[in-house]
C-alpha cells in the first residue's frame, strides 16, 4: 500500500535556481539522442562523400570507425555505390540505438534512473548471437538484413540501459554543483 503523500521524501535535493530533475533528465536524454544521430549521420557520410569525390573526409571517417568494425564490402550495405563506414551488423546497432532513444520516452519516463534487469540485454542479444552462430557453424547462410535486424533488437535495447546512466549521471552532477563542494574541490 502506497505510503500517505506526509510521508513522501524527496529523492534529489535542489537547491536555489537548479534545473528540475525532469529537465536534467530531459537534456541528458537530448545528449545521448544527439550523440547516436551524429554517429549514424557520420556512417552515412562516409560513402556519400566518396560518391562526390571528398576523398579526404571520406578516408577519415572510415578510418575513425575502422577501430571498431572489420568493413567488409561484401558485409555492408552500401550507398550511392560506396559501403557504409560500418558493416549491416554494426550498422544495425547504431540504428537500432538511435531508434531506441528516440522513442524511449515513449516506453519510460526520462527520469526513471534505474535500469531494466540484465537479464533484458542478454535476452536483446541472443536474436545477433544466433544469427552468428549458425553461419559460423554453416547451418544458415545469414544476410546483410538478418545482420542488421537482429542486432538493431539489441541496439534498441542499449537505450534502457545508457538513458538511465546518463540522466543518474546528470543528476550526480547538478547535485554536486548546486552544493559547490565538489565544483570547488573543497569540503
Amino acid at each position: 500500500m502506497p505510503a500517505p503523500i506526509s510521508e513522501y521524501v524527496p529523492q534529489v535535493m535542489r537547491g536555489a535556481g537548479a534545473p528540475a530533475p525532469s529537465r536534467r533528465a530531459a537534456v541528458a536524454w537530448a545528449l545521448g539522442l544527439g550523440v547516436a544521430a551524429l554517429l549514424v549521420g557520420l556512417i552515412l557520410l562516409a560513402p556519400a562523400a566518396r560518391a562526390r569525390g571528398w576523398e579526404t573526409l571520406s578516408l577519415i571517417l572510415y578510418q575513425g570507425f575502422a577501430p571498431v568494425c572489420h568493413q567488409l564490402a561484401e558485409r555492408s550495405f552500401h550507398l550511392e555505390g560506396f559501403p557504409l563506414a560500418v558493416c549491416a551488423r554494426c550498422w544495425g546497432l547504431y540504428a537500432g540505438a538511435l531508434a531506441g532513444l528516440l522513442f524511449y520516452p515513449l516506453a519510460r519516463p526520462l527520469a526513471q534512473t534505474d535500469a531494466p534487469h540484465r537479464g533484458w540485454v542478454i535476452a536483446a542479444a541472443l536474436p545477433t548471437s544466433v544469427d552468428f552462430a549458425l553461419g559460423f557453424l554453416g547451418v544458415w547462410e545469414n544476410t546483410h538484413w538478418s545482420r542488421f535486424l537482429t542486432a538493431a533488437v539489441l541496439g534498441a535495447s542499449a537505450a534502457f540501459f545508457v538513458v538511465p546512466a546518463l540522466v543518474g549521471l546528470g543528476l550526480q552532477l547538478g547535485r554536486k554543483g548546486v552544493s559547490g563542494a565538489a565544483v570547488s574541490g573543497g569540503p
